[in-house]
């Protein structure tokens, strides 16, 4: 759209897409074909007649026959298995990368060339690092799997007028589904008929208490958790029953695109993934560079004489597997598993390596609110009397806490008072609480009335069923969502005794119940009444509800023997005569947030994160929790708070979602759509994101986000197979200890980065001027010692560095910037640098040794280096030296911005000193071990040759630390406008992440820190969207009547994409490939296809 200058969505297609209806030759849009998916049906919005005709069924049901061309039409309601790749594919995706090519490039080289030790030297290190990427990738996707294990497996169906418990699978569209309390429902229903119907649905919507189901139609726009009408697949009914008609099945279930989703959302790459792809690209065009640079040389005879072909071959085979830091894949592996253990043993469970060091990165945490943020356990808040509110301290259902006024503990005679005001909330509750085998409070029933026995239990009832039992029941009028009130009769004695008192209780809606009143207790004594004050309770119930609080009114009335029916129903209230219950008192009822949430949130944002929540409750009960837990201002009013709703979300496109997502930080009535939308909204606003949930709703999110992070108590599996991080105590304040550690990993990795990169380019460097100074008659370090210092001595060093404890301010840092270079103008001034003074140190000791050692006459050619006594005695100090050099340059790596020289150095992290070791006792046995030291091209040395190699270690130990304190404000001025023109002439590929869209056509194995990732094409899909409606083998949630469905225009809706795209086509006459002209977004230096 060239006037308004915004992206538009274009599409080239080699056959009609199923996404878009067509129009026939007046215009008039077609019925969808059988299965095709194109558009939806709005099936809330359909009455129950409607509903039926799209079926083509009554209610007697199906018959047989029906039901078998219907399960050969449709497929079978089950979900499809995701597809799983085969070990040759797993081991061709750790073997996908250009460094490990280049090894095996020289393995072969060094294969033809008969040099049989470096090529199984070689073999060895490519074979440890694809085995290192194998066993860390051994988990495989098993969310779709999950979600498929939580299916109903059986299913009560009316067909042919008869009820019949056939198998789960075989339910087909158009099926009448019968369900009752404790059913899973078997496939998405929409409702027909119930009575006191409610199924929880928190793993679909986030919603904590079960949803009262109806049959009446609901508007079109309505969000998921509020289609009252529908039941949907694998939720749970907690009371009542109901009939229903199939309209989903398998994968076309809201449950099954939840799996489709999730099965198709790609994992996000960390910048550590990025980081080093980059660098695997820079290193494999020097070594290229140099390597040619070297076989010319060599080849042309220059420092080291006439060489033949193969020679010259040899000796750029010794450059590459010179620079090539063949360890530093293993030891970023190795680092980030401690760092998973480190933080398993805190309670949070890595399943992916480098999501650890994305967690140092993160600017925003989006989390569901019911089981994350909150307890999900149903919690009395407060308690309203005539006289003034009342507090009940106290989270979830166990029964510790105590009851307070103004912040104050009030007495116990006014707290036993208060018990027997509240008595019926306990007497009149069907539902029951008690501990299980380990000590936990279980809840048995609806989480409201569980939350009225926790509240019993605190104010002194400890003994609730030996309440009931002296009280016992005589009648009952259930709760049902028509009346929304349940009231008991209870005999205070005896029942049996005609004359014991009989008293109804009464609990239920406030708007329903406060007009039914006549009169109210007054001071807290039920034996004093007061005439009713209606606007005052109303008031105060609308004050309360404002909070986001449930509010139950608590009632009570005398009740006459006489008056006992077997019949009785609530019109005993609603159709008495005149308003006869006296008001006791309002209960106010919450998911409270976790204690150890609020406190995480604190933390979190002294860190400079932000904490969003993304929930499908309600928007009142959503800002309520966010001002406790201080993600909005805790004293601001609502009017004042920015909430957006997943209808509201829906009617957004991308441009205006980019535009507000930064500045809400609460989401309500969110759909699991919304909620990747809001992911991938903050992804493209630069921010790193990290999702928490526990449901199944929020798996395809969990997955999207940078990290997607699961509570391992409360979570489905679900959840925990589509994250990479794990709760073990579904503490959010864990993922604020994963963050401090996520910033220490980096912290480090940058450490091992500066300490390798210098170190191999040394090696390389030094093996490279041998080739180029005149009078170095031949390289001072051959290719096996270099393959040892790579895979032994720098992943010894490197490990010590791993494990190098935070530094003081860590969590009152900022986040780290997003893309944050691992190579940047500091890497690469200390490469030059250290690397400088190492080349000058391994080649002087060689050169020194070469000439004050007597050559005794036995020089023999050893592939593309010769060999003697006194050649391989200069090349066991060269070796030594460029070792001690390595161990001396490690203790400066330490402390990147402090100076090494310090008592910290010898007290903190003990790994140091016993890697030294290590590595100095290895060294010895190398130099002085007959056999051994012929193998590794080297000789015994003496004392001086010591002398001059620990010296020469610590004056390079010095020179660093010189070059801290100089270099920041001295020498990095002087050379930063030069990496700056070099960076000008870089190719973007080699400095740069690709565009979000280009990274899609990167694979990189997430679960492995051994790759660096090269561009491959995906394999084709026609539906790139993992979201969009696809042929499905299993599963359809279209109208089985055709004409029917012709006939409602207005039940059919375009299909909505994950991205919130409401696409308006114009029809396409005719039947060949279409194309939609578009253009293309440009952000920066990214270019995006939309």
């Amino acid at each position: 759209e060239p006037s308004t200058n915004r992206p538009v969505e274009f599409r080239y297609l080699s056959q009609p897409s199923p996404g878009i209806r067509r129009a026939d030759s007046e215009g008039a849009m077609q019925a969808p074909p059988i299965g095709d998916g194109e558009d939806e049906i709005i099936w809330h919005s359909a009455t129950v007649d409607e509903a039926l005709k799209l079926q083509a069924v009554t209610p007697e049901g199906l018959d047989d026959g029906e039901v078998q061309r219907r399960l050969k039409q449709y497929g079978r309601n089950e979900l499809t298995p995701p597809p799983k790749p085969g070990f040759l594919r797993k081991l061709w995706m750790q073997i996908n990368n250009i460094l490990i090519f280049i090894l095996i490039c020289a393995t072969i080289v060094s294969a033809i060339l008969e040099e049989w030790p470096e090529v199984a030297l070689i073999c060895g290190v490519v074979i440890i690092n694809v085995t290192i990427g194998l066993i860390q990738e051994g988990k495989a996707e098993k969310a779709a799997e999950a979600i498929k294990g939580m299916l109903s497996s059986k299913a009560t169906v009316i067909r042919k007028g008869e009820r019949t418990v056939v198998d789960a699978a075989t339910v087909v569209p158009g099926d009448i589904v019968f369900i009752q309390s404790g059913d899973r429902v078997p496939a998405d229903l929409r409702m027909i008929n119930v009575a006191n119907l409610a199924i929880l649905e928190a793993m679909l919507t986030g919603e904590s208490n079960p949803i009262n189901k109806h049959t009446d139609k609901v508007e079109g726009g309505a969000a998921l958790g509020d289609r009252k009408n529908l039941a949907f697949s694998a939720t749970m009914v907690m009371q009542g029953q109901g009939t229903g008609i199939v309209i989903g099945t398998g994968d076309l279930a809201e449950i099954g695109k939840i799996s489709s989703m999730v099965g198709g959302v790609d994992g996000m790459k960390t910048n550590l993934m990025v980081q080093l792809e980059i660098f695997g690209r820079w290193i494999s065009f020097f070594v290229l560079i140099v390597g040619s640079i070297t076989f010319i040389i060599s080849f042309e005879g220059v420092g080291v004489g006439q060489d033949d072909l193969g020679n010259a071959f040899k000796s750029a085979v010794s450059i590459a597997v010179a620079i090539i830091p063949e360890g530093l894949p293993a030891v970023v592996t190795i680092s980030l598993a401690l760092a998973m253990q480190t933080l398993a043993r805190r309670n949070a469970i890595i399943r992916q390596l480098p999501a650890v060091e994305t967690l140092g990165s993160v600017t925003v945490i989006c989390s569901d609110k019911t089981g994350t943020l909150t307890k999900n356990e149903m919690t009395v808040q407060a308690m309203q009397t005539a006289e003034g509110q009342l507090d009940l301290t106290g989270v979830g259902y166990a029964p510790d806490g105590e009851l307070c006024q103004g912040g104050k503990p009030v007495s116990q005679d006014r707290v036993a008072r208060i018990l027997t005001m509240f008595e019926g909330s306990v007497l009149c509750n069907d539902s029951g609480l008690g501990k299980d085998d380990k000590g936990h409070w279980e809840p048995v029933g609806y989480p409201t009335e569980v939350s009225l026995l926790t509240m019993g239990m605190k104010l002194g009832a400890k003994d609730w069923k030996g309440l009931k039992a002296s009280k016992p029941r005589v009648a009952a009028v259930p709760f049902a969502s028509e009346h929304k009130f349940m009231c008991c009769v209870h005999a205070h004695g005896p029942s049996e005794d005609p004359a014991t008192p009989l008293y109804l209780h009464v609990k239920g809606a406030p708007d329903r119940l406060i007009p039914r009143c006549k009169d109210q207790v007054s001071n807290e004594d039920f034996a004093q009444r007061a005439p009713m004050d209606e606007k005052y309770w109303t008031n105060e119930a609308a004050r309360l509800s404002a909070k986001g609080l449930r509010v139950l009114a608590v009632c009570r009335a005398d009740f006459q023997r006489s008056d006992i029916r077997d019949d009785m129903d609530a019109d005993l209230i609603l159709k008495a005569p005149a308003p006869f219950l006296t008001m006791i008192g309002l209960v106010a009822i919450l998911d409270p947030p976790r204690p150890e949430a609020i406190e995480g949130v604190k933390v979190a944002t002294r860190a400079g994160i932000v904490v969003k929540m993304i929930t499908g409750d309600h928007p009142a009960t959503a800002t309520a929790i966010a001002k406790m837990l201080s993600i909005v201002p805790p004293n601001s009013s609502d009017k004042d708070v920015t909430t957006f709703t997943g209808p509201q979300l829906d009617a957004m496109d991308d441009d205006a979602l980019d535009r507000i997502v930064l500045g809400c930080n609460v989401f309500a009535r969110a759909s699991p759509e919304n909620k990747i939308r809001i992911v991938k909204s903050l992804q493209r606003m630069g921010q790193v994101s990290s999702m928490t949930g526990d449901g199944v709703n929020d798996a395809p999110a969990l997955k999207a986000a940078n990290i997607g992070v699961a509570m391992g108590i409360t979570g489905t599996d679900v959840s925990k197979e589509a994250a990479k991080m794990v709760l073990a105590d579904d503490n959010f304040a864990t993922i604020v200890v994963a963050v401090k550690e996520g910033r220490r990993v980096w912290d480090n990795l940058v450490k091992v980065l500066m300490y390798n990169i210098p170190v191999n380019f040394a090696q390389g460097l030094s093996v490279f001027f041998s080739f180029v100074i005149p009078g170095v008659e031949t390289v001072p370090l051959t290719a096996i010692q270099v393959l040892y210092v790579n895979m032994v001595t720098s992943v010894t060093m490197g490990m010590m560095l791993s494990m190098e404890p935070p530094e003081g301010d860590i969590m009152s840092r900022p986040p780290r910037k997003t893309n944050k270079r691992l190579f940047g103008k500091k890497v690469m001034w200390n490469v030059i640098f250290v690397s400088t003074s190492m080349v000058i140190a391994v080649i002087g000791v060689f050169q020194w040794s070469m000439i004050n050692n007597p050559d005794e006459g036995d020089t023999r050619r050893a592939g593309a280096s010769i060999r003697s006594t006194r050649i391989d005695r200069a090349r066991g100090e060269a070796f030594n030296m460029l070792v001690f050099a390595e161990m001396a340059y490690a203790l400066n790596c330490r402390y990147l911005r402090d100076s090494a020289i310090t008592k910290k150095l010898f007290t903190e992290n003990y790994w140091c000193w016993v890697a030294i070791g290590i590595a100095t006792a290895l060294q010895v046995f190398l130099t002085y071990t007959p056999g051994v030291n012929n193998f590794f091209y080297n000789g015994p040395i003496d004392g001086m040759a010591w002398v001059r190699i620990l010296g020469f270690s610590t004056v390079i130990f010095f020179l660093v630390e010189a070059e801290k304190v100089v270099g920041p404000k001295y020498l990095m001025p002087l050379v930063r406008p030069i990496f700056n023109a070099i960076g000008s002439i870089t190719p973007e590929s080699m400095k740069t992440q690709r565009t979000e869209t280009g990274m899609q056509s990167v694979r990189f194995i997430a679960t492995s820190a051994s790759t660096f990732g090269v561009p491959h094409n995906p394999r084709a899909s026609p539906h790139t969207n993992p979201c969009s409606p696809s042929e499905h083998p299993h599963g359809y949630d279209h109208p089985v009547n055709e004409a029917a469905s012709v006939a409602m225009p207005q039940l059919h809706r375009e299909r909505s994409s994950t991205l919130g795209a409401h696409t308006v086509l114009p029809p396409h006459h005719g039947h060949g490939p279409m194309e939609v002209e578009g253009t293309m977004a440009t952000k920066g230096n990214n270019r995006q296809v939309v």
